[in-house]
């Protein structure tokens, strides 16, 4: 067993309450104020502060003033950063919020967090009340239907009012869709291949440019233009929109682009080689001479 002899270190009280830390830390809870009373701090002031009227320690009917509280300061999570690297999301505290922390131990007196506002929350100028949010140049426009955060959000306009956001409709019925009954209790075969979508695929003669374009309509686009059954100039612009989705890389798309640039000048003379052998059977080629015709000598007469 060691042993450690506190009188080395004179500075290190094990018993004592007055070092940093040492005390119990108290919780609180209480109203940020105006933030006319704090504009410095607001405008530009250091670090995430606010003056809070604390339940407790102040009360409706006190003397002591906005401006003559003092600051908390606000402990942002780890996801808000410090700042370091540019990584920083700011504190969503407003005038008139209620909010929570703790104090003591010699330490600063901090917020922790802030109750959300309901529907249900009114607004009032009394030293506890709630004050509206718009401070400066914070203007009500009316983007949602109010000023609280709750299960149920406020709407914003043109959309559904009064959405649920925490208790999803069930989903079985879109299991039951790709044949799994969500009442067996069984492990689910090719559960993967069941739930991935499957890809449409158009055929070429329906394609055209910004239609929908994945690797399997893109092959069937290049077997239809090798045959000249559509447009190569068509192709070339299914190119273009196979580079930039990631289909073909840039070096393969211009490999494809001269081959294509031949057909181009194939399927413009197509048309007319139609016209000129139009009607043209090549079988007869084939067929037999006449030979009476082949044989034929001229007469006396």
């Amino acid at each position: 067993m060691s042993e450690h002899n506190t009188s080395k270190t004179p500075s290190i009280k094990s018993s004592s309450q007055d070092q940093y830390g040492k005390k119990p830390l108290q919780s609180w809870s209480g109203k940020v104020v105006s933030f006319d009373s704090q504009k410095d701090q607001i405008d530009s002031g250091w670090g995430w502060r606010y003056k809070v009227r604390i339940l407790g320690d102040n009360s409706n009917v006190d003397n002591v003033t906005d401006g003559e509280l003092s600051y908390a300061f606000a402990l942002l999570p780890t996801t808000a950063g410090s700042g370091g690297a540019y990584k920083l999301r700011s504190a969503r505290i407003s005038q008139g919020d209620m909010v929570y922390g703790i104090r003591g131990g010699g330490g600063p007196t901090l917020i922790l967090g802030v109750f959300p506002r309901t529907r249900k929350t009114t607004l009032s100028d009394t030293p506890f009340g709630t004050l509206s949010g718009f401070y400066g140049t914070l203007s009500k426009n009316g983007i949602i239907s109010g000023e609280f955060n709750e299960q149920v959000g406020p709407a914003t306009p043109g959309g559904v009012s009064d959405a649920n956001r925490s208790n999803r409709p069930d989903p079985s019925s879109n299991v039951e869709k790709i044949g799994i009954d969500p009442n067996k209790d069984e492990v689910v075969s090719g559960s993967q291949e069941k739930t991935t979508p499957k890809k449409r695929i158009i055929e070429p003669e329906d394609w055209t440019l910004g239609m929908p374009l994945n690797k399997e309509t893109f092959e069937k686009l290049e077997k239809a233009v090798e045959k000249l059954e559509i447009d190569p100039i068509l192709f070339s612009g299914a190119i273009r929109q196979a580079v930039i989705q990631g289909i073909v890389d840039g070096d393969t798309a211009l490999a494809k682009q001269k081959m294509n640039e031949l057909k181009i000048q194939m399927y413009s003379i197509k048309d007319v080689v139609i016209q000129e052998f139009d009607g043209f059977d090549p079988r007869e080629m084939l067929s037999p001479p006449n030979l009476e015709d082949f044989f034929q000598f001229p007469t006396d007469e």
